[in-house]
């Protein structure tokens, strides 16, 4: 099977492409290096450096290729206030990507896995999360939480017209080793909180509201491992399935971990003591967000492996390692 993965430089992407080419796929990686630049690597899967918003970049790829599959895992992703600086560009060129590629493949790929997000959740009043609450909710609050959504109404909207089949995957905070830590708010909390606990030592720590918003952080080795081994799956055919590591921990909770960490690495001073400074959340900021993970038990019978505080550990870790 001849598999088109997007966003294929990206961490996640790099963790199931070798999983696929050990079930005996063809791979063929597209991304432009929109977030961190050129990254050099070996590659043993063709690449093309392409924008998947331009609809000609796109025509030229379905022309050239005949794709049995496609992992569309590129999207401009970021921290809370990345989602606040460029909203514009996160609608807009998320879901020109997702449009273009059905538009133009649809007729010929036999399955679109869409990599969602939780944050189509983001205004759901019932918790934990079903997968079908997010059609039931009002609309999303954030550009990439509504983008994300359109993607998979896009997605859905296929099918229906032209019979393309789908899976839709909805990784919760996905927590991962490689992210870069970058400024405030535009890295994910968990990278935020680590370079600033642990690299530069901040203290009192800048922190975006009272930090007892809830989350739910899944290691990107389990999410790596659901989409390779279930996205051709043919009970996952035509559905959205939660993607999480079921143990909520409140950011005060994140923080006090990473913390625990610091000091057995010896990084911070055992009789290390942290204060808060407290910076004015934004109104959108979700309180919490948990997953029901009952469709992912009950189809694949899975869980997730990977507890919070080893998932920092390997952030930590390797954050220590680079500097």
């Amino acid at each position: 099977m001849k598999i088109l993965i997007t966003g294929s430089e990206g961490s996640l992407a790099q963790m199931v492409i070798p999983e696929f080419q050990k079930a005996g796929h063809e791979i063929v990686g597209a991304d432009n290096f929109a977030r961190y630049g050129d990254t050099t690597r070996e590659r043993n899967y063709e690449f093309m450096r392409t924008d998947l918003t331009d609809t000609q970049s796109v025509k030229d790829l379905a022309q050239k290729y005949n794709f049995d599959a496609i992992f569309h895992a590129a999207a401009l992703v970021y921290g809370v206030v990345g989602f606040h600086q460029k909203p514009a560009d996160i609608i807009v060129d998320n879901n020109l990507m997702t449009m273009n590629l059905l538009k133009y493949t649809s007729g010929n790929i036999g399955r679109f896995i869409y990599l969602s997000s939780s944050m189509v959740y983001e205004r759901c009043t019932t918790v934990p999360h079903k997968e079908e609450d997010a059609d039931l909710s009002v609309v999303m609050s954030t550009s990439y939480g509504l983008s994300k959504y359109i993607g998979e109404r896009v997605v859905k909207s296929f099918h229906e017209q032209y019979g393309t089949e789908y899976v839709i995957w909805r990784p919760f905070n996905i927590i991962t080793p490689f992210e870069s830590p970058e400024e405030e708010g535009v890295s994910h909390v968990f990278s935020d909180m680590i370079r600033k606990i642990i690299i530069e030592q901040q203290n009192p720590l800048r922190i975006i509201g009272d930090g007892e918003q809830v989350r739910c952080f899944t290691n990107i080795f389990d999410v790596a491992e659901v989409i390779a081994k279930y996205s051709l799956h043919e009970k996952a055919a035509n559905q959205s399935f939660n993607v999480a590591n079921h143990e909520p921990v409140t950011i005060k909770q994140l923080v006090e971990l990473i913390v625990q960490i610091g000091k057995e690495k010896r990084c911070l001073p055992d009789d290390y003591k942290l204060q808060y400074e407290h910076l004015p959340a934004f109104p959108d900021d979700v309180r919490r967000r948990i997953p029901d993970t009952s469709r992912m038990e009950k189809t694949f019978d899975w869980r997730a492996k990977t507890r919070v505080r080893d998932s920092l550990m390997q952030c930590i870790e390797r954050q220590l390692q680079k500097a």
